[in-house]
Formats: structure tokens, C-alpha cells, sequence
């Protein structure tokens, strides 16, 4: 294996044509140069300079190795600050696309606790629909997402999954806000609700669920369905996470709608994806932050997938 001292060598004596100007560069004495030089080449199996009276002459075995050198040459010199900077946790680029419920306070929260200010983290994060991330992971340029999904479709190395209640959110001064416990459809029947694009908006439909049934109001995100309804009134219906996050900072009463499908969701890493130190960091902090909201709703954390 060449050593980093006889590629700094080589490179200096191809750069200026004489041993003894490559060991003014490196500040090496005329003997260490030719010493370190007779070694490489010994390693190498063949002559690499062709010496004359005036300097050395690459052979085209030389001129050959340097190409490939050159190519390597940055990663090896590096290789030094960048164990530093891994050891000190200081190193790293996070790759995440999330849905909109993970974005609100999931993803910003693990970040925050994971420090990627202070760390000096390059962070590149994309809020898309769950198809778009399941495409965005397959194409193998994400370390970590989140979707909400039935089923885990194939080509993905899952890291966790579980599943949420949807809640209906009632503002305050709502007669329904009084009471924090479960809310079931039947009690609903007869209030406007915003339902949510899918199953949700399925099994009101089916149901005949809401007074304003024969004329329903949707939206495509639960985020989208909480601002509707101030600006339209109704009561919508959205998942957990964003529940949790609209219930901290606008009041209200998040209410557990039992008798709806559970909101199903997965985080997951492409299959073959090299994950870093820092992408397991952040996923073990996203996942905690996911459980917070889990216990939050009194839904049952399913058995971490990364065990």
C-alpha cells in the first residue's frame, strides 16, 4: 500500500522534474527524496523516472499513475481533518424528504436536538406528497424519509412504522371542546366537517357522515384542512402529528375519532443506502420525537425496526 508521504513525493518530483526542487517543496533533504522515491517505485514493480543529468524524466508508466494520483489525491489528504471533524461530530449532510405532518414540529424538533447548527450540518430537506417521497427514495438521493403508507412498498430498508389516530380539531368556545375524550363519528353527524382526500374523506362519504355531506369540503393535507376551517368554518378532520402541532399554538381540543382508519406511516432509507453516523444520529431523533406524539395520542409504538 502506498504510504501518503511517497504520493506527496511523487506528485512534487512529476511537478518539477528534479528531486532536488521536490525536496525544497517539501522541505525534505535531496537523500530522503531519492530514498522515498527507490521505495515507490520498488512497490510499483517498475521504473517510474528515467534519471539524466539535468533532473528526472516521467516514464509512461508515470505519467499513467499520476492521473490516477490526482483522481484520489484530495480524499487522501483530507482523510486526516475529516476523521477530526467525525470524531468531534462536526461532519456531515442529511438528505430528508418528509410529508407536511412531519414537517410542522417532527423534523424541526430532531434537528434542533440533534445539534446541526452547532455541528456545522448541511441539512437538505424536502416537504413533498408521500408518492413523491417513495419516487425521491427510490431514485436512492434521500438517507431518510417519511410517507404515510399502507403498506412499505419494496425497495426501502424500513427504520420504523406505526400508525396514529386521525383527530377532528375543535376551536375553542366549540360546545365539543369541553370534553378531551374520544369523539365518534355518530356525534358528528351533524356537524360541517372537512374531510381529508382518501380513506378519510371515503368513510364520511360512506357514512353519511357531516351536515354537509351531500356537499363535502376536502383537502389534500391535514394542514390544509386546519386552515380551511378558519377561514370557512367546520370541523376538520387531520391526522396526529398535525393535531398535536395546530393544538400548542392555536388552543382548541384535539379529539380522537375512533371509529376512522388509523393514519399509517413508515420511516425508511433507500435499500443499499450508506448511511453515515450522522443520519443514524438523526434518525434515532426523529424516531424519538415521533414516540413523544405516539404517547401523546396513547397509540402504542410498534417495535423499532432498526433493532
Amino acid at each position: 500500500m502506498f504510504s501518503q508521504k511517497q504520493l506527496e513525493v511523487f506528485r512534487a518530483v512529476m511537478s518539477t522534474g528534479s528531486v532536488s526542487a521536490a525536496g525544497r517543496r517539501l522541505n525534505l533533504s535531496q537523500p530522503s527524496v531519492s530514498r522515498i522515491l527507490g521505495d515507490l517505485e520498488r512497490q510499483f514493480g517498475v521504473p517510474l523516472f528515467q534519471r539524466k543529468s539535468k533532473g528526472v524524466h516521467p516514464t509512461p508508466e508515470a505519467e499513467a499513475f499520476l492521473e490516477e494520483v490526482e483522481r484520489n489525491y484530495l480524499v487522501l489528504s483530507n482523510l486526516e481533518e475529516a476523521a477530526a471533524q467525525i470524531a468531534r461530530k462536526e461532519r456531515g449532510t442529511l438528505s430528508i424528504a418528509t410529508i407536511t405532518a412531519a414537517s410542522l414540529e417532527i423534523v424541526p424538533r430532531a434537528l434542533e436536538r440533534l445539534g446541526v447548527q452547532e455541528k456545522q450540518i448541511k441539512v437538505s430537506w424536502q416537504v413533498k406528497s408521500s408518492k413523491w417521497v417513495l419516487d425521491f427514495a427510490r431514485s436512492g438521493t434521500l438517507k431518510t424519509g417519511f410517507a404515510n403508507v399502507l403498506h412499505m412498498p419494496t425497495g426501502m430498508h424500513l427504520l420504523f412504522e406505526g400508525a396514529v389516530p386521525h383527530m377532528v380539531f375543535v376551536p375553542k368556545g366549540h360546545v365539543l371542546a369541553a370534553d378531551a375524550g374520544p369523539l365518534p363519528l355518530r356525534e358528528l353527524r351533524g356537524e360541517p366537517l372537512i374531510g381529508l382526500l382518501g380513506q378519510v374523506a371515503d368513510e364520511l362519504a360512506l357514512r353519511n357522515i357531516g351536515s354537509n355531506a351531500g356537499a363535502p369540503m376536502t383537502a389534500e393535507t391535514s394542514l390544509a384542512a386546519l386552515t380551511l376551517s378558519q377561514h370557512c368554518g367546520g370541523l376538520p378532520v387531520v391526522d396526529a402529528f398535525t393535531a398535536h402541532y395546530w393544538q400548542q399554538r392555536q388552543g382548541g381540543q384535539a379529539r380522537i375519532v375512533p371509529d376512522l382508519p388509523a393514519y399509517r406511516f413508515a420511516v425508511f432509507e433507500p435499500l443499499g443506502s450508506r448511511a453515515s453516523m450522522i443520519d443514524r444520529e438523526f434518525q434515532a431523533c426523529l424516531i424519538d420525537e415521533i414516540k413523544e406524539i405516539m404517547s401523546w395520542t396513547g397509540a402504542e409504538p410498534q417495535e423499532d425496526a432498526r433493532a
